[in-house]
């Protein structure tokens, strides 16, 4: 998985480059549009477009009945199921195309995950970061944290025996991409801590044998088999997403853009939908 990440960051990495000095508005902008036609393109290559066009104008045909004959309650009701059952057709012909736009749209959403649902740290703020380790034998007491200079640890570690977890608040005095070294013995786990003014990857989290945290956190590669740490957290800030002087979710932005772009463009392309 460390593998498939790396390439992508690589491709992503190159896609976000020309927006390192815009507003984060930009990228999201660009992104959505592009992905919204994609989608457009992948959906008509890989469905039945007559067959999604025969279904549409059944249910269209079907609630023109119900304008037409809506004194006749048996009519009425026989026309209900039949909308019923094109919608059905429609939704079977739409979930071939659906199936294969997941993959894409995924790897898209991770990668604009690591980018918009956190920020880097300022100079200045402080930040929980948090180690938790399973192996019984390892005491938590001889689990060092060594700071680079531009960090300081704000107030002493704190031990949680039953969480089998350590914490430490540690506050940025200077900007830059810094590496926490966690050692035990002779044993070293390293996380990387970002305290930059730019739409960066932000790896919240790294883990051992948990492939669902290394999916979600592409930026940085898994804790290796020789690791004491099963797992490392940075309680990151949130980011704060505007979009023409709205606040909102930049999940939301993503798809509201898109389903414009994809509506905007689906009759140059000739989509049916």
């Amino acid at each position: 998985m460390d593998l498939i990440n790396a390439a992508l960051n690589t491709v992503f990495g190159l896609v976000f480059l020309p927006f390192r000095n815009a507003s984060p508005v930009w990228p999201m902008l660009v992104i959505s549009v592009v992905t919204g036609v994609a989608m457009l393109v992948i959906f008509k290559a890989t469905s039945d477009q007559n067959a999604i066009k025969r279904a549409k104008n059944l249910v269209k045909g079907h609630f023109l009945a119900i304008r037409l004959y809506k004194d006749d309650i048996g009519l009425m009701v026989d026309t209900m199921k039949n909308i019923i059952v094109s919608n059905l057709l429609y939704m079977k012909q739409s979930l071939r195309p659906m199936l294969f736009l997941l993959v894409p749209v995924g790897i898209i959403l991770i990668q604009l995950g690591v980018r918009y649902e956190f920020r880097p740290l300022k100079v200045g703020e402080a930040v929980v970061v948090s180690l938790r380790v399973e192996d019984a034998a390892v005491e938590l007491a001889d689990v060092r944290l060594d700071l680079p200079e531009g960090l300081e640890l704000n107030i002493p570690p704190v031990r949680v025996e039953q969480l089998r977890e350590i914490n430490w608040r540690l506050k940025a005095t200077q900007s830059g991409v810094f590496n926490l070294a966690f050692k035990h013995g002779d044993h070293v786990v390293d996380k990387r801590l970002q305290v930059v003014d730019a739409l960066a990857p932000v790896t919240a989290q790294v883990a051992k044998h948990d492939i669902g945290v290394t999916i979600m956190n592409p930026a940085e590669s898994s804790l290796g088999e020789a690791s004491f740490a099963s797992l490392v957290s940075i309680s990151y800030p949130v980011r704060d997403f505007e979009l023409w002087g709205f606040s909102l979710h930049w999940l939301v932005a993503f798809f509201v853009i898109s389903l414009i772009a994809a509506f905007g463009f689906k009759g140059m392309l000739g989509v049916e939908v």
